[in-house]
């Protein structure tokens, strides 16, 4: 199948499907999703990095419950150690995700999906 029979739309959710999947089985054994992980690399910018993705604030109440961040969202010393043990494993499984693609492809990739992003936005 020629991947070029698919819109980008169809790409771009199957890829966050698989992301938000994958991610989560990675944490699963510490009781966290996709979205724990983006609260807890995000804290240090505040609540509003994170306002657009569903489960955003349930995570962030849950980081707050286990000690790992602030109610400010500032990262506790036990939280900066959990951050710590899984940034690596979100790495090794970012390298899967990008396995096979250069570092120009990927790039490349990124700044066409900004493009997209910032006529949408200009045409909302």
């Amino acid at each position: 199948m020629d991947p070029l029979d698919k819109p980008i739309g169809f790409w771009l959710k199957h890829v966050d499907n698989l992301l938000e999947d994958g991610l989560t089985g990675v944490l699963a054994d510490r009781g966290l999703t996709r979205r724990h992980w983006q609260a807890l690399n995000t804290s240090r910018h505040g609540a509003d990095a994170l306002e657009v993705f569903d489960g955003a604030a349930e995570a962030r109440a849950d980081l707050v419950a286990r000690g790992w961040i602030t109610a400010d969202g500032a990262l506790t010393d036990e939280g900066r150690a959990a951050r710590g043990e899984i940034a690596e494993r979100v790495r090794r499984f970012r390298e899967l995700s990008v396995a096979g693609l250069t570092k120009d492809q990927y790039a490349e990739t990124v700044r066409a999906l900004a493009t997209m992003a910032g006529n949408l936005e200009a045409a909302r």
